[in-house]
């Protein structure tokens, strides 16, 4: 009983000083009398914001296409060089094809033939000097002559190669001489001026993404500059492996910065709008809701009013605000743990919304 006794002295003590030190008043004075607390303050800006959906893509040629010879046979004759850019018809190979330019001319000469003799028959027919049979046999052959004659020129064409479409040449894999097979690749094509590019998105993020959404992509090898681009097409069905979905988009690439098989980090601009934004500092969280002290000015200078506020989408270093404030309203960002509602305060700087 005496041990106890002699603690009850030092409890007592012990309990006044961590009241002291609990006490707010020994921080900052909270009394109608307290002077005003000093505070940085941001004005609610209006900006135009999305709900960004990221992804990695691979970028690939808008067209490809690999060439190689429909017969095989001989190269006669190269007209390109790697790289090369070329355009829609041009001749790129020739293979050897004499024996079918001879047959195409002995074809040529026979049509002329029998043209005459159709012409001829066809007067003497009007003039009831031959039959009719006689006439429409060498129309028959005039028909005939014409097929070959077209047959020929498919062979001639399937020997001669040319760019299907505008674009870059790869490396060129023959030379004069050679022996090209179906299977031996020319060289390739691609149009590059635009990109596709494919990337997955997980499931939940399904109805967030439609066609004609605008795309930002960037770029390891050019990590300054960012590609425009929009959503072409939204698979019609989820991977039940990965519960992802693919998407593709269209990239513009005029100056072919960009090459097929790069990995971009892309940006899908989703719901753009806009909208009251603070930086996300001036947040004040309490029993599960959100508030923010908001910058009055008075008769002698400033003070604070706590409104509550409704939050949506938040940004590095900012937050959407769907209602509670208005646009021009300022409101504090630093000093908000040593303020109350009514408190006066002194504004000492202003600080934008943080850039999204």
């Amino acid at each position: 009983m005496k041990l106890i006794r002699a603690f009850g002295p030092i409890r007592a003590s012990v309990f006044a000083l961590l009241t002291t030190f609990s006490t707010p008043s020994t921080l900052h004075a909270q009394g109608p009398n307290a002077g005003p607390v000093p505070v940085r303050a941001a004005t609610v800006a209006l900006e135009q914001i999305s709900n960004p959906v990221e992804a990695l893509g691979t970028a690939r040629a808008w067209e490809f296409v690999s060439l190689r010879a429909g017969v095989t046979e001989h190269i006669s004759k190269i007209h390109f060089e790697s790289g090369q850019k070329v355009k829609t018809g041009d001749v790129l190979v020739e293979l050897s094809h004499g024996e079918e330019l001879a047959e195409l001319a002995g074809a040529r000469a026979t049509l002329e033939r029998f043209e005459r003799d159709e012409k001829r028959l066809r007067g003497l027919v009007n003039k009831n000097l031959t039959t009719r049979e006689q006439w429409e046999a060498v129309q028959t052959q005039v028909a005939e002559t014409r097929a070959l004659i077209d047959g020929l020129q498919a062979r001639i064409d399937d020997r001669i190669i040319r760019a299907p479409f505008d674009g870059q040449l790869g490396l060129r894999n023959i030379s004069v001489g050679s022996l090209a097979t179906p299977t031996t690749e020319i060289t390739t094509i691609q149009e590059i001026d635009r990109l596709k590019l494919d990337f997955t998105v997980p499931e939940r993020q399904l109805s967030a993404i439609s066609g004609g959404m605008k795309i930002e992509a960037m770029s390891q090898a050019h990590p300054k500059r960012v590609f425009n681009g929009e959503v072409m097409i939204v698979e019609a069905r989820v991977d039940p492996q990965t519960r992802a979905f693919t998407v593709r988009g269209r990239l513009d690439n005029p100056d072919g910065q960009l090459k097929p098989g790069m990995l971009l980090r892309v940006k899908i601009i989703s719901n753009p709008r806009q909208a009251l934004t603070i930086p996300e500092a001036a947040l004040v969280p309490l029993a599960g809701e959100q508030s923010v002290f908001v910058v009055k000015k008075t008769e002698g200078g400033h003070m604070v009013q706590r409104s509550q506020v409704e939050i949506g989408q938040r940004y590095r270093g900012k937050v959407e605000v769907l209602s509670g404030l208005n646009q021009g309203d300022r409101v504090v960002t630093r000093g908000t743990l040593h303020i109350r509602d009514g408190q006066a305060v002194t504004v000492t700087s202003e600080e934008g919304a943080a850039s999204q």
